[in-house]
Parts: C-alpha cells; structure tokens; sequence
C-alpha cells in the first residue's frame, strides 16, 4: 500500500488544507451548492410545520408522489432556465 503522492509537506500546509476543507462541510456551503434542494426541503419543512395533524399524515402517506412531482417541476424549471442559476458547477 503506497502513500499519496500530495501528502502535506508541513504541520502548516496541513492545518491549511484541513481549515480549507471544514469549511466546505457548513450548511450554508450545502446551500450555495444545492440551492433548489435547499428551498424544496425549506418549501416541505414549512408545509408540514404549518399544517394540522391530518394534513401531516396525508402528505407522509403521500410523500413518493409529491417527490416526483417536486422532481418534474425542477427539471421543467432548469430546462426553461437553459441550466443557468441551478448551482450546478
């Protein structure tokens, strides 16, 4: 088994590629790089929150096909957008 050939060559080049990749793992650096995934779950969050108990079981009965539905919507919404504002890199 062999090492990696871009392993750190000091303790400061480490703490430095460490410091860099922690803060690529935040919330807010999820969102930026998903953002229609953020607001569809922001978006259901909120639904479930806001409604009453009946409408809470329903929609969780329900889920698979508000998923496709959800699904369908953002790839109509990409398509129209030309793929532009969708966070992908």
């Amino acid at each position: 088994m062999e090492r990696p050939e871009n392993r750190p060559k000091s303790l400061e080049e480490a703490k430095a590629r460490f410091l860099e990749e922690a803060g690529s793992l935040t919330p807010s650096a999820w969102i930026r790089k998903h953002p229609d995934a953020a607001l569809g779950g922001a978006f259901a969050a909120g639904f479930l929150l806001g409604s009453s108990p009946e409408v809470q079981d329903a929609a969780i009965r329900n889920a698979g096909s508000g998923l496709k539905l959800a699904s369908a919507f953002l790839a109509g919404f990409r398509e129209s957008a030309g793929g532009k504002g969708t966070g992908e890199a």
